[in-house]
């Protein structure tokens, strides 16, 4: 019997008759799209039905029979993704090149959509794959219903124990878990933020209904506050991809966590601001939501008599229709820039304070009002 990635593609083809090109290539692209692989572009793209070249058979230990290959740019060379025997693509983590530059014959556009600069004639879409009914992105199946049932027609086969977390190797929207010197890379926990005892399931590779039935051992959403950067899992320039897969999708009132409210605010998919009102985040002295800021001795400037500063701070430096009640500061400097539509562009950061405590904190890459 004979079985190759072209049998896969066209399963209506024998063995002993080769499929036109042009149809080869039109299955590669819409195998791509129909993986809403949301994670790449936009930007150019070789994609192929071809041998691997020496740099990627070395780089990633691919055989030497022809398959799809999308190629692209990664400095002086490319990221190889290939069509693995599920339909879905594999692509390898985002450290270095795996393959050479190679001449451009496609687009990648908004939300990954791959699209060939030159339309192919005369051919048909690839048909739908049973897997592709499933939600779906970057190739990977999201395993849980809203209720965080295992969605039918999926399965578990092997279980696992260990923490989970976010690392550079991690799928979109999922998370790594680790046990011993076994690691999953796209892993999705049953519920965000997770909790320990939790259950993630693991997917065996893009395209893929079999999961590892994974217990987690160690919570996510770390009680800890960076200033002025970042709380639990959220940082000011993260990735609004890595903020859903620790938390899930926002609510449009923001996370409800810890008895308070967590709102963060994206910009080009990357996190621009975030304020809370959360008491579990601290600093590793102790500092939150519920401290004090001493007012401290009067600082005499040319437009204010008695400016009382803490730490990079000034007291009620915003006024509108009147003070703000809060500590501003502007900029990432030692001191505060002047607090003024000039410095609208610089970060700013907001400690709300009643009744003499802290009640929340806002600090964003640039001035929102």
């Amino acid at each position: 019997m004979c079985l190759s990635l072209a049998a896969l593609l066209f399963p209506a083809v024998s063995c002993g008759h080769k499929p036109a090109d042009a149809q080869a290539l039109r299955t590669c692209v819409d195998r791509w799209n129909q993986g809403n692989m949301v994670g790449w572009g936009p930007g150019p793209a070789n994609v192929a039905f071809r041998r691997p070249n020496a740099k990627e058979h070395s780089s990633i230990q691919l055989s030497s029979r022809r398959l799809c290959i999308v190629a692209t740019p990664a400095g002086d060379g490319t990221w190889t993704c290939v069509l693995s025997s599920t339909g879905a693509y594999w692509c390898p983590p985002l450290h270095e090149a795996t393959g050479p530059r190679l001449p451009e014959n496609a687009t990648l556009v908004r939300r990954g959509v791959l699209e060939l600069d030159s339309p192919l004639k005369g051919t048909h879409p690839a048909p739908p794959l049973s897997w592709q009914r499933y939600p779906r992105v970057d190739g990977y199946i999201h395993p849980w219903t809203s209720s965080g049932k295992l969605r039918p027609g999926l399965r578990f086969k092997g279980e696992e124990r260990g923490r989970c977390f976010l690392a550079a190797e991690t799928a979109r929207t999922a998370v790594s878990c680790l046990a011993g010197y076994s690691r999953s890379d796209a892993c999705f926990p049953q519920r965000r933020p997770w909790r320990r005892g939790d259950l993630a399931a693991c997917s065996d590779g893009p395209g893929s209904t079999t999961f590892t039935r994974w217990v987690i051992t160690q919570g996510s959403d770390p009680p800890i506050f960076v200033p002025w950067s970042g709380i639990g899992d959220i940082s000011l320039g993260g990735f609004k991809e890595e903020v859903e897969a620790a938390y899930g999708k926002q609510p449009a009132l923001g996370y409800r966590l810890h008895g308070g409210r967590v709102q963060v605010d994206f910009d080009g998919g990357r996190v621009a601001s975030i304020w809370f009102s959360a008491r579990y985040y601290r600093t590793k002295s102790g500092f939150g939501v519920g401290s004090r800021i001493p007012l401290g001795p009067c600082h005499t400037t040319s437009t204010n008599r008695c400016e009382h500063r803490w730490r990079g701070f000034v007291w009620n430096a915003w006024v509108r229709e009147k003070p703000c009640s809060c500590w501003v500061k502007v900029g990432g400097g030692p001191r505060s820039l002047p607090a003024t539509v000039h410095n609208f562009l610089k970060p700013w950061f907001f400690i709300d304070v009643r009744h003499g405590h802290i009640s929340s904190f806002y600090f964003a890459l640039k001035f929102v009002d």
